[in-house]
């Protein structure tokens, strides 16, 4: 079976006015969402699974939408650190992480810890290949979720700064579980995501 795995598209920076950790999408990210949702419409996906927090739902609707498909939520995609609230986009907050980073290498991580972290993703993304064999499908999670996943497959330990995707990459993973064989066909594919902001809708 075939994996499509998305990182949500670009959600609003709390870092200025703080929050629960959890916030929508920006104007770009739903922009964003609509261009891999077009994308998505040629690439046969027959299932969609998200994370139920709302930068990764509100990336997977206009995918479900396009293709008719209700969206299958699961709890064990959510991002690392996500009871920790106000979320922060790296991009802008740069400094702010290097510094959280050098008094703590797990903060990311935090607080069920790397190992618990890996393990409840590997465990996800096995239960989707073994729900939906020779289907493709299409799962809408997090950055560190899709490192977690990607470093797994590769037998690279999650990190900060390794395979991290950008806002709608998409990541291609052929999954055969019974057999124990998973291989990654792609990783961070972007450029579909210029072409599809294109073009009218």
């Amino acid at each position: 079976m075939h994996l499509f795995v998305i990182r949500h598209a670009q959600p609003n920076d709390e870092s200025e006015t703080g929050g629960d950790g959890d916030p929508p999408l920006s104007e770009l990210g739903h922009a964003q969402a609509a261009a891999i949702g077009r994308f998505l419409e040629e690439e046969h996906v027959d299932h969609v699974v998200a994370s139920p927090m709302a930068r990764a739902r509100q990336t997977a609707e206009p995918t479900a939408t396009r293709l008719g498909i209700e969206i299958e939520f699961d709890d064990d995609l959510k991002e690392a650190g996500w009871q920790l609230g106000t979320y922060r986009r790296t991009e802008e907050n740069l400094d702010h992480f290097i510094e959280k980073l050098g008094e703590n290498p797990d903060f990311l991580f935090e607080p069920e810890g790397r190992k618990a972290f890996t393990e409840r993703v590997v465990g996800s993304f096995t239960r989707i290949a073994e729900s939906n064999p020779s289907r493709n499908v299409a799962v809408f999670c997090h950055g560190m979720v899709t490192a977690a996943l990607i470093g797994w497959v590769l037998d690279k330990p999650p990190t900060e700064d390794l395979f991290q995707p950008h806002y709608s990459g998409l990541s291609r993973i052929q999954a055969s579980p019974g057999r124990g064989l998973w291989s990654v066909r792609s990783f961070n594919e972007t450029m579909h995501l210029y072409f599809e902001m294109q073009r009218p809708s």
